[in-house]
């Protein structure tokens, strides 16, 4: 019988095989995050944070790098900006990353225009990375390039991400068919949940469509449902106090509201999407609005994203009397000259 021999190993070889495993147990359970600059921003801040999971970080630029490292916990978008870019312009522009999995991402740009760099190394974000590249090409139907980009990506946390942020460019019958395809698995994350809601809001709210009712409190905590102002026109007007549009178009709404109340059908319903109650009560005592105002809940099936896929502020919709979707996002002069049009006056 032949014998095993073995052969020790050197201090070298045991050190190094350590440094391995050490290596593969952080990236098996972290995201870290390695960045490639210009050294004239060494000494330049870099921020990283995550108002869906709470995530903050910090890395200072040395000698033309950074890094920041993550627990990885879940299929995510974390936010970066930059001090540079803050500095020149007084503000940045939004610059996400996409992961899905521990890893080790390497982004590479000029941090007085952080959105612009390049990202490498999340399965996610390269979804993404195809998207941008593909609205680069010739092609310029987004409709068409998101739904080929998912149809390749079924899996990925990133087609359920361009879904949720730009399906908005689809029909949302379209839209659908392309969320459908996505596994159960993608559907499921926070993005996923976010695209199904959108997508379903879009289909609810299509011009023609009959808005189902629905019940939110006012501001003296009473349920107030939709269906009790059917037999008017109503104006259902998408808000927050902290948009300055918002509350600009105000001026308008208690014109028209001034001249039509009492004397044609017509009701305005302003919905607040504002996170703080208190925020929302605050700004209607400032404002001294005369119609009937509800307050929308801050969860993913809220009314305002699950019923009518509002993704901008203000949004608006005129409803007839028979709770028929008849024009969407009229405001302004176009808001007044459409119900001279509609009443006559």
């Amino acid at each position: 019988m032949t014998r095993l021999k073995f052969i020790p190993l050197s201090i070298v070889t045991i050190l190094s095989l350590f440094y391995v495993f050490s290596l593969h147990a952080q990236t098996t359970s972290k995201i870290i995050i390695v960045g490639k600059v210009d050294p004239k921003f060494d000494g330049t801040k870099i921020y990283l944070y995550n108002n869906i999971t709470g995530d903050n970080d910090t890395a200072i630029v040395e000698h033309g790098s950074w890094q920041i490292e993550r627990p990885f916990t879940v299929a995510t978008r974390h936010m970066l900006a930059s001090e540079a870019e803050s500095k020149k312009h007084g503000g940045y522009a939004p610059f996400g990353v996409l992961v899905d999995a521990p890893a080790i991402i390497h982004i590479e740009g000029d941090l007085e225009s952080f959105y612009t760099s390049k990202v490498s190394g999340s399965k996610a974000h390269d979804v993404l990375n195809q998207y941008f590249g593909l609205m680069q090409t010739k092609e310029k139907d987004e409709a068409a390039i998101i739904a080929k980009v998912v149809a390749q990506h079924t899996n990925s946390f990133g087609a359920a991400f361009l879904l949720d942020r730009y399906g908005k460019a689809m029909k949302p019958e379209a839209a659908l068919q392309s969320y459908e395809s996505l596994s159960p698995a993608v559907k499921q994350s926070y993005y996923g949940k976010s695209a199904g809601n959108q997508i379903h809001g879009a289909l609810l709210s299509k011009e023609g469509a009959l808005v189902a009712d629905f019940s939110l409190p006012n501001e003296s905590g009473q349920t107030i449902n939709f269906a009790s102002l059917k037999g008017s026109y109503v104006l259902l007007d998408f808000w927050a106090s902290w948009c300055g549009p918002c509350i600009e178009e105000f001026k308008t709404l208690k014109e028209i509201y001034g001249k039509y109340k009492g004397k044609s059908a017509f009701e305005i319903l302003s919905i607040s999407t504002d996170k703080s109650e208190s925020a929302w009560k605050n700004a209607l005592k400032a404002q001294q609005l005369p119609w009937v105002q509800m307050h929308d809940t801050p969860v993913d099936n809220n009314i305002a994203v699950s019923k009518f896929a509002v993704s901008a502020l203000p949004t608006t919709f005129l409803i007839d009397p028979s709770g028929k979707i008849v024009a969407k996002n009229l405001r302004g002069e176009e808001l007044k000259a459409y119900l001279i049009k509609l009443f006559g006056y």
